[in-house]
């Protein structure tokens, strides 16, 4: 058990020695570049904790290359990392975004909800027209018309309400009906 706590020591002091160069500059490089890779980071993402996110990934990431001999520039390798993980980062958004993508052969005619104004403008003016021609019918054609449209009564009943024949009501009908299609035109289409 002596042998096992005797080694240690120098193992550990051994190994100390060894980081002790790398470290510091280490340290130093990543408290230095800090504030710089988050501003970097902040104008390419535009939010706060993505950046922060990033930043942190690449730094764990930069941890591997801390005594790589290899690594001249720690500041261009943190920043190099950085780019890649934005890149990722984007990838990750778009295929997010991507999931929620329903082609417009899949998705169905496309409504805005409301008839065009164009042809809500053009039923109103035809509405307003036929008011008129109503309003420009005889007086007992007017009533025939009305007591039959908007009344639902036959024309039994109109010609016995008014004392008229049925042949009659069935002449004002075709004046009125005949007076509101030219005021309106024809707009079965």
């Amino acid at each position: 058990m002596s042998v096992i706590t005797s080694a240690m020591p120098d193992t550990i002091s051994q190994d100390t020695a060894a980081d002790e160069p790398a470290r510091p500059t280490f340290d130093a490089t990543l408290a230095q570049c800090r504030p710089e890779l988050l501003r970097y980071l902040r104008s390419r993402v535009q939010n706060e904790e993505d950046a922060a996110d990033i930043a942190q990934d690449a730094f764990t990431r930069l941890l591997q290359y801390r005594d790589d001999p290899q690594v001249e520039d720690l500041r261009l390798m943190l920043f190099r990392i950085a780019n890649n993980l934005l890149t990722d980062f984007y990838r990750r958004n778009q295929r997010h975004h991507a999931d929620a993508h329903v082609a417009l052969d899949d998705a169905g005619p496309l409504t805005a909800g409301d008839r065009p104004q164009l042809e809500r403008v053009a039923d109103e003016q035809a509405l307003q027209r036929l008011k008129h021609a109503i309003t420009r019918l005889p007086p007992k054609c007017r009533v025939v018309f009305i007591l039959s449209r908007f009344h639902g009564l036959t024309h039994g009943q109109i010609a016995r309400k008014l004392g008229i024949s049925v042949k009659m009501v069935e002449k004002h009908i075709t004046r009125a009906l005949t007076s509101c299609q030219s005021a309106v035109g024809d707009r079965r289409a």
